[in-house]
């Protein structure tokens, strides 16, 4: 069963994460639009997610969704860019390749009209 756009739009920050759970706990897929909704609602649509600030960007969405504290933001960043953790064949990928146009993500990163419309729900 699908959930309109509109019922995902008053859909809160805590709701999107269990939902988000949930697809990680049964390995199942984030579709474009669940990555598009998490990455959007949860702060990113303000970050430069080029590959050069990429780990940078990562975590400053996790200060900006409450997963970790602002202080260890230079730290996140640092962990990630170690581990290997990379822009390719994700969201940051499909932004820049286009492919989240429909969802709401300009090739910038930024909102686009549809991104915004959805946001305004």
């Amino acid at each position: 069963m699908s959930e309109s756009p509109a019922s995902r739009s008053n859909e809160t920050v805590a709701q999107l994460l269990i939902r988000i759970r949930e697809v990680h706990e049964k390995r199942g897929n984030c579709t474009m639009a669940l990555r598009a909704d998490v990455w959007m609602r949860l702060g990113g649509e303000d970050l430069d997610i080029s590959p050069s600030n990429f780990h940078r960007a990562v975590a400053r969405w996790l200060v900006n969704a409450g997963l970790v504290s602002r202080r260890d933001t230079d730290d996140v960043a640092a962990a990630l860019y170690c581990l290997g953790v990379t822009n390719s064949n994700n969201l940051f990928q499909k932004v820049h390749q286009g492919k989240t146009e429909p969802h709401g993500i300009g090739r910038n990163g930024r909102l686009n009209g549809r991104g915004r419309r959805r946001l305004q729900g």
